[in-house]
């Protein structure tokens, strides 16, 4: 078994486990099952107190942040600075997965479920279906790509922690901000979330299995990729 196959049997299997747990989760939202309403009303008597005008406004500005139109924005920027790098293969995974999985499966997915967003305590004004939250989803799939990334690329330790907690923390801020402003449930960015880690590792497992003969395709139309292959 190559190297290439070798990391990329854990992040299938690490992806995998996500996806399933997400399943599960969709599943028991598509039947409303009692062990989701009994979660979902727990968790915002949690998240949605100590409501002010001024909270509120600085909470649905920095959501923005959080969002697929901004995902978007991101994406095609650092896709860019990645094909001026000659980074050709790194800049197509990116771009692909935050594409098809953030925004397209996403979209997909909300059509499928058809789960009306919450009726009350709405702090502003949403359409569209509720789940999975496609800020939670993009959130997570973009900067965890990001983190993961440049995980892979520092060497200290201690710079992988802070990158890993900090995507982390932001991740789960924009998660807990979507039900404050009282448009999802707690499920519906917990299940985002669990489509964004499972669509993560996946790709990354991709990534390894197709990195190279993509390198190598590029290079006999001779076009220069700088993308590291190891």
């Amino acid at each position: 078994m190559n190297t290439n196959k070798k990391k990329a049997i854990p992040l299938f299997t690490i992806g995998g486990f996500a996806l399933l747990i997400f399943v599960i989760v969709a599943l028991a939202v598509n039947s409303e099952a009692r062990w989701v309403v009994k979660f979902d009303l727990d968790w915002i008597s949690r998240i949605q107190t100590n409501i002010s005008a001024s909270k509120t406004s600085l909470i649905e500005n920095l959501t923005f942040f959080g969002s697929a139109e901004f995902a978007i924005i991101l994406t095609v920027i650092v896709v860019v600075i990645l094909f001026i790098l000659r980074k050709f293969v790194v800049g197509l995974w990116f771009g692909g997965t935050v594409l098809v999985c953030a925004i397209l499966m996403n979209a997909v997915l909300k059509h499928v479920f058809e789960r009306q967003r919450p009726r009350f305590d709405q702090l502003i004004a949403e359409t569209g279906f509720s789940f999975p939250s496609g800020h939670a989803t993009g959130t997570t799939i973009f900067y965890g790509l990001a983190a993961m990334f440049l995980i892979f690329t520092v060497k200290q330790m201690w710079a992988k922690i802070v990158i890993g907690v900090v995507a982390l923390g932001w991740i789960i801020f924009i998660m807990c901000s979507r039900v404050y402003l009282g448009v999802h449930y707690p499920t519906d960015v917990f299940g985002g979330f669990l489509f964004g880690i499972a669509s993560i590792f996946i790709s990354l497992g991709v990534y390894f299995l197709v990195r190279e003969p993509l390198h190598n395709l590029l290079v006999k139309w001779r076009i220069k990729d700088r993308s590291v292959i190891k």
